[in-house]
């Protein structure tokens, strides 16, 4: 039973974000694993939670419910790192909507391979199994960069400059087999969700799959 709650999204690049302004609250994601969205959770209003190497879901709903009853930041990433939940084969990213805080990422030491994360008090861009630490440096430059965008823009924008530093070590020049953006809007009291999964491998690269999709959906929000 337990293996149902592993999404084992090893290899995966992802970015949390905020914009305190407008209420939103974002996540992107890429993984070279057949479905890479089971990493995150939005609670609209509050802030984000993504749970990626081994990815446990149970770690990640620790986490969700103490952001839904307003828990601090260090006080969410300290659950989700008590020892039934093998916080050493995860890596986390905890990241809140309110004032005066900054997003909290820990990499387990059981996570081969390079891993990492870089981050700024609204955002963070983390890694695991990737082809070197270029690909986060890139996202978190490109995210950073382009702060005259939307958030879900801007989630977009890291994300293939991710894949275009090298992506997952595993994907070869297809980068990632899977990919997604969430954002919670305020304006629409909505969460939108897009996701490209189970590309075989080989074949087109997710990311770019996903950019078309959010195109497609961007021009109906112009």
């Amino acid at each position: 039973m337990i293996l149902l709650f592993y999404a084992n999204s090893y290899a995966t690049w992802s970015i949390i974000a905020v914009d305190r302004k407008t209420g939103e609250i974002g996540i992107a994601g890429a993984s070279c694993t057949f479905d890479v969205s089971g990493i995150a959770s939005i609670e609209p209003g509050k802030g984000a939670i993504v749970v990626q190497a081994a990815s446990n879901y149970f770690a990640r709903m620790e986490g969700v419910s103490l952001l839904e009853n307003n828990a601090s930041i260090q006080e969410i990433l300290d659950a989700m790192m008590a020892d039934r939940f093998d916080p050493e084969r995860q890596q986390y990213g905890v990241i809140l909507l309110k004032d005066g805080t900054s997003p909290l990422v820990y990499s387990g030491t059981e996570i081969k391979d390079w891993n990492g994360e870089m981050i700024d008090d609204d955002f963070a861009v983390m890694g695991n199994i990737l082809l070197g630490e270029q690909v986060v440096k890139k996202a978190f430059e490109a995210f950073n960069q382009n702060r005259d965008k939307s958030l879900a823009e801007r989630l977009v924008i890291a994300l293939k400059a991710g894949e275009e530093s090298g992506g997952d070590a595993r994907c070869g020049n297809q980068y990632a087999r899977s990919a997604f953006i969430m954002i919670y809007q305020p304006v629409h009291g909505a969460i939108l969700k897009l996701a490209v999964q189970g590309i075989e491998k080989g074949k087109k690269p997710a990311v770019g799959l996903l950019n078309e999709q959010f195109k497609l959906w961007y021009k109906t929000e112009e």
